[in-house]
């Protein structure tokens, strides 16, 4: 539409302007997806940070701004704009129309707001919708080289090995502030046999951990584990 035209329809009420440049069609009352399409259209970018983390249906915390990461400076209303140097295109996609975050993006851009367990709680959450990818994750931490919270997600990932969900309300988060030691957070090990007073693990492996993949996957999993203090021994 030309500049005029889309004056008319404005001046005519068929236009309704949410940023500069985006229009709601026919009446102002927009859904939350239609806000954060139209965030995601007035900063040139995807929806990002704990907007996502809602679209995503894996946050349970409040947010009244919208969250967009652009490479474009931008000041939009009720938006906050953060700006990157560069956004691979791997760590976007469309969904319901809306240019989004990755999941796995989403969790490293997570690491500027959460805390370790706070973000243990969203890939459980993640897990539990089955959109948690760790291999994904970890590409996405490799090309965010350079941030400087990366060690917030990589404690998130050894809280998840140790079978943490996480913290699970700002009641938890304050509790586990106020601790001189850390605790378990809301642990449950998925592992064949433990003992939590030796700190020790025994997985009995079938023909399934054969395959590479299972394999490497397994040795990812047993570090992590070790990391947090458990010994790991696996019988065939």
């Amino acid at each position: 539409m030309s500049a005029p035209g889309v004056t008319r329809a404005v001046e005519a009420g068929k236009l309704h302007r949410v940023h500069r440049g985006v229009y709601a069609v026919g009446h102002a009352a927009l859904s939350r997806d239609a806000r954060f399409m139209a965030a995601t259209l007035g900063a040139d970018g995807a929806l990002s940070h704990l907007s996502v983390a809602d679209f995503w249906k894996v946050s349970r915390w409040r947010h009244s701004t919208i969250d967009v990461v652009s490479t474009r400076r931008r000041a939009l209303q009720g938006v906050e704009v953060h700006t990157v140097r560069s956004l691979d295109e791997r760590d976007v996609l469309v969904q319901n129309g809306i240019r989004v975050t990755t999941v796995a993006r989403m969790l490293v851009d997570l690491t500027d707001v959460l805390t370790p367990h706070q973000l243990a709680w969203v890939i459980h959450e993640a897990t539990y919708h089955k959109i948690f990818d760790e291999r994904a994750t970890r590409a996405a931490m490799t090309r965010a080289n350079g941030r400087r919270n990366l060690h917030v997600l990589e404690r998130a990932l050894e809280l998840r090995a140790q079978g943490s969900a996480g913290t699970r309300s700002a009641k938890e988060d304050t509790f586990l502030e106020a601790q001189t030691t850390e605790p378990l957070v809301n642990v449950k090990l998925e592992v064949d046999f433990h003992w939590p007073d030796e700190r020790r693990i025994v997985e009995v492996d079938g023909p399934p951990h054969d395959r590479l993949a299972t394999r490497l996957e397994d040795t990812r999993r047993d570090q992590l584990l070790e990391r947090g203090g458990w010994s790991v021994e696996r019988a065939s």
